[in-house]
């Protein structure tokens, strides 16, 4: 996503929410923020929310992270694509 001359929207420094969704597990949420966090080395800088799916399958985790630049938030996506436990992120 980007400016038609492909430039981020975005404005460096920011906050940056990230929606993750996974299996259920009682250690997604610290592994996800353990994975944003050594991607790129953004500092998450709100403790993470966590709702579970209806039937409790799933869960989805939020976490805010301060971004600097858009390579760095690139990063971070590419990570969470390649990790096994992620099916989706946001």
């Amino acid at each position: 996503m980007g400016t038609p001359d492909g430039r981020s929207p975005l404005t460096y420094p920011a906050s940056y929410p990230l929606k993750v969704f996974g299996l259920a597990a009682e250690d997604f949420a610290a592994h996800v923020q353990a994975l944003v966090e050594r991607a790129a080395g953004a500092e998450v800088v709100e403790p993470a929310t966590v709702r579970a799916s209806e039937g409790g399958k799933y869960l989805a985790v939020t976490v805010v992270v301060e971004l600097t630049s858009e390579p760095q938030r690139l990063a971070i996506y590419e990570a969470l694509r390649v990790d096994a436990r992620v099916i989706h992120a946001l």
